[in-house]
């Protein structure tokens, strides 16, 4: 946060001397003896967030009309990317919520709740008192989420300033306790005796910010029914609690397979669209991408993958762009990869949708969900009408429009499973003010559709017209995640480790370790293709040292019965 350096060290002077007479009951900040902080460089950390779903709150939740410097009243600094992977443990690699802003986090493998604190959530506070709180739950379903008990014991009689300062000792149960690049964990423990959670197998972690004010109108309550009482105002872009990351401690053995398109090579700022009449593409030698390419129009319908940073540009010259710029992981400078579909439509058949398909290459797959939003194409279709298509809303802003998404499988037998829906946009609220176009990456859960061998996707629209669909048929999906893969044919043998290698923590600076099927033969291989270290593992999980290697990219190779796959690891 940009504030004035002279005012926060005097700030910090004087809360390092208060601390000092701390009363609270709850253990003291980093460094200080009985403290639970965690640092970022701890190797305890074997995990860390892949996904986020981020809805951002107000910079000032008491007064709505108030503007920040990008002209929107709600936070606006730092890219929801910021949040992902290891903490940075500085100021500025940071997503800052907002009044009230909630962020939804996903990883690679389950937390799971085993000895001492199960993960630690990284906040950005300058000092051991400038503290930014927000609340924690957990869950297993995606649907059922149990928040972690909190406390404040920090006086309400005063509120706190924008520049005000808490003392940790009375917080407890709450992210952002420690200052930056330090976590506070949480222990699933605490929350035994919650029922609807599996508390071996947390999927999701829900941050939602704490608004400091103690007026009732917008405070908010711990567990106790205590008013907490934390910086407010912080009416600016990087208002509210401010993501560092989330570090995940204890893990399940058996990771999750996640198809995020970034091992298929591109340029920046290009797409695959099957031109070269492949048919479609297939990602962590699982996930087959459907594709049909003709020639003579350059057409395309199905799936393509691309990393186009696009998010302003409207109309169909620009068909390969979502409207976030990029997929999960993506920043300004770089778009990384993620996928696009074009839902074709059947001409001869009323112009009934053709379903974009994935399928999972004769395996059987208990899929978790994906993050979806919108193509920049069809975003501004929808928000702005054009020569084919209407404004949403219409002019007055009152026509109960929509654009949703719909989801089923295909099970062993063959048979459909339910559907599920997703609406990309939706103006059939009664206030105006509730009706929205997404705009930024939203998990999908698919966790009812049970296990099936492929995924159906197809659009539909309140705007029809005498050729079908006008809204643009784009929707744009990244981080495909199954938990579960069996071979229908070897009576559900699970096949997860066969098809998936893991290593963490990644990037390290010393070790790292291999999740890979038992006796595999693994092997570390630099760059230029030698071989640096090589052993067959007894475990599922082997150890690597790396400390004796140079900074650098380096690839971990596990092989066994005929099947090989790598990973990329970076050692700091």
């Amino acid at each position: 946060m940009k504030k004035n350096l002279l005012f926060l060290s005097i700030l910090l002077l004087v809360f390092q001397t208060n601390i000092l007479k701390a009363q609270g009951p709850y253990p003291p900040a980093a460094g200080q003896p009985g403290s639970t902080a965690i640092s970022c460089t701890d190797p305890c950390f074997k995990a860390w967030a892949t996904g986020i779903e981020l809805t951002r709150g107000y910079i000032m939740i008491s007064d709505p009309t108030q503007l920040g410097p990008d002209s929107t009243n709600k936070a606006s600094f730092g890219y929801p990317s910021k949040a992902l992977g290891i903490a940075e443990g500085n100021s500025l690699d940071v997503v800052s919520f907002g009044d009230a802003g909630v962020a939804l986090l996903t990883f690679d493998v389950p937390i799971v709740n085993g000895e001492g604190f199960d993960f630690a959530v990284f906040e950005n506070g300058f000092s051991d008192g400038f503290l930014e709180l927000a609340f924690v739950e957990v869950s297993s379903d995606g649907k059922r989420f149990v928040r972690f008990p909190s406390v404040s014991l920090t006086q309400t009689d005063t509120q706190i300033d924008g520049f005000g300062t808490i003392d940790p000792t009375n917080i407890h149960n709450l992210a952002g306790k420690y200052r930056q690049g330090y976590g506070t964990p949480f222990d699933l423990e605490d929350l035994k005796d919650s029922t609807g959670i599996d508390l071996n197998n947390i999927r999701f972690i829900r941050l939602i910010d704490v608004v400091g004010s103690i007026d009732p109108q917008y405070c908010s309550y711990d567990s106790r029914g205590n008013i907490i009482n934390d910086p407010y105002p912080t009416d600016f872009a990087s208002g509210g609690f401010d993501l560092d990351a989330v570090g995940a401690i204890n893990i399940g053995t058996k990771p999750f397979v996640v198809s995020n398109f970034n091992n298929l090579n591109l340029e920046h700022d290009s797409f695959w669209n099957g031109s070269d009449n492949s048919g479609g593409f297939t990602d962590v030698e699982l996930f087959y991408y459907k594709n049909e390419y003709e020639a003579t129009y350059g057409s395309w319908s199905g799936f393509a993958y691309t990393n186009m940073r696009d998010d302003s540009t409207a109309g169909y010259l620009n068909q390969f762009s979502a409207i976030t710029a990029g997929g999960m992981d993506a920043t300004p400078e770089q778009g990384t990869n993620y996928a696009i579909s074009h839902v074709a439509s059947d001409w001869a058949n009323g112009y009934a949708p053709i379903p974009s398909v994935v399928s999972f290459n004769n395996k059987i797959g208990k899929v978790s969900g994906m993050y979806v939003t919108n193509a920049t194409y069809a975003y501004f279709s929808m928000k702005d009408g054009d020569s084919y298509s209407k404004k949403f809303g219409g002019e007055t802003g009152n026509d109960p429009d929509w654009f949703k998404l719909s989801v089923w499988g295909i099970n062993a037998d063959n048979e459909n499973t339910d559907t599920i829906d997703f609406y990309l946009a939706d103006y059939r609220f009664e206030n105006n003010e509730d009706d929205y176009i997404v705009d930024n990456w939203r998990w999908l859960d698919l966790y009812d559709l049970g296990y099936v061998k492929s995924l159906n996707f197809i659009l539909s629209s309140t705007d029809v017209g005498a050729y079908g669909m006008n809204t643009p048929a784009y929707f744009c999906m990244d981080n495909l995640v199954v938990t579960d893969v069996k071979d229908p044919q070897s009576d559900g043998k699970n096949l997860l480790s066969h098809i998936n290698v893991e290593a963490y923590p990644n990037p390290t600076t010393d070790r790292i370790f291999v999740v890979a099927p038992e006796n595999s033969n693994i092997k570390l291989i630099d760059l230029n293709g030698r071989v640096i270290k090589s052993f067959k593992s007894y475990e599922e999980v082997s150890e690597i040292n790396m400390s004796d290697l140079k900074t650098g990219t380096y690839i971990v190779v596990a092989e066994k019965d005929n099947f090989a796959k790598h990973v990329k690891v970076i050692k700091r």
